[in-house]
């Protein structure tokens, strides 16, 4: 089967993506699958068989924004050899359009290299990654699900898998040297970096009275991890929500290293603003985040292993 026979037999064409093929896919498969039509029937194992072929063929080429490329070019980041898969690496046509068109330049298990990979590409290409993963979950299973159903549970596994996925191409230290520096050093000779991180609450939210009492210099407490936030606390112990940091991928660096022990924080308040011209009421209390690397992050190690990856996609498997 070549790639012209595949369009015909999804009835699609070359100008359609990804997500039209895979919908195609479903659609058909929803029609013509055996155990969707209640009959073993050579005729409809055939065309079963047939329909899959093609799909198969066609997900190998990259539809869309991450369509195979003149322009590829080598990549000639660190790569992590034991990631549980490969990823692409998107980049921009335009220097001046960040939110422009993007390209597919690479694929391998590269590291995430900030000086030259947008971070906001980094999160597609780790979400066409999971997406990846999920689809072949999708196909291993015997069970046939309603498409609806299926983007529910899709949806709530592929959350669990991103987070995972992208800590195994990103190393937290490295990344913080080549966009911060070296930062500054305490008397130890440990790295401190100052960034600036944010809590903000709704009129009608509980907390909105607990932030609105805070005082400059005040200190805050990490309270628990969920997932890459930090929930925190005021100096009672009362619950403030999550930290939000000017740079999404800060969370990205932070968390990993303080679960793994590596580094350790002091959170100040610098200012409550409450802005009343707004309704329902906003708050947003601007915090200094110090960060200080232990001497031991520089042997950081991914604590993400392909065996919690693993179950991740067993669990969605079991799902359906």
């Amino acid at each position: 089967m070549d790639i012209d026979q595949a369009r015909e037999i999804l009835d699609v064409s070359e100008e359609d993506d990804a997500s039209a093929v895979k919908k195609k896919y479903h659609q058909l498969m929803g029609r013509h699958h055996p155990d969707a039509v209640g009959s073993d029937s050579p005729e409809y194992i055939s065309r079963a068989q047939k329909i899959n072929e093609a799909y198969h063929l066609l997900r190998k080429e990259n539809f869309g924004a991450g369509k195979r490329s003149s322009r590829r070019i080598k990549w000639t980041a660190d790569v992590n050899e034991k990631a549980f898969c490969e990823r692409n690496i998107y980049l921009y046509y335009s220097m001046e359009n960040a939110q422009g068109l993007y390209y597919k330049a690479a694929r391998g298990k590269y590291m995430w290299d900030p000086k030259e990979e947008d971070f906001s590409l980094f999160l597609v290409s780790i979400r066409c990654a999971s997406a990846e993963l999920l689809e072949r979950a999708e196909e291993s299973s015997a069970v046939l699900r309603p498409e609806e159903e299926i983007k529910e549970l899709r949806f709530k596994a592929q959350v669990m898998l991103l987070y995972s996925l992208a800590q195994q191409f990103i190393h937290p230290v490295k990344v913080l040297r080549k966009i911060e520096g070296p930062g500054e050093a305490d008397e130890e000779g440990r790295a401190i970096y100052v960034f600036q991180a944010f809590l903000g609450k709704k009129g009608y939210d509980r907390n909105f009275k607990i932030l609105e009492q805070l005082q400059k210099e005040e200190p805050i407490i990490p309270g628990s991890f969920q997932d890459n936030k930090i929930l925190v606390l005021n100096s009672k112990g009362q619950m403030l929500g999550h930290l939000s940091f000017t740079e999404d991928y800060l969370h990205f660096l932070v968390v990993p290293l303080l679960k793994s022990k590596l580094a350790q924080v002091k959170i100040i308040v610098r200012e409550a603003e409450v802005r009343k011209k707004l309704h329902p009421y906003r708050i947003k209390v601007t915090l200094d985040f110090y960060f200080r690397l232990e001497k031991e992050a520089e042997q950081y190690k991914c604590g993400v292993s392909n065996q919690h990856i693993t179950e991740l996609l067993e669990k969605y498997k079991e799902s359906f």
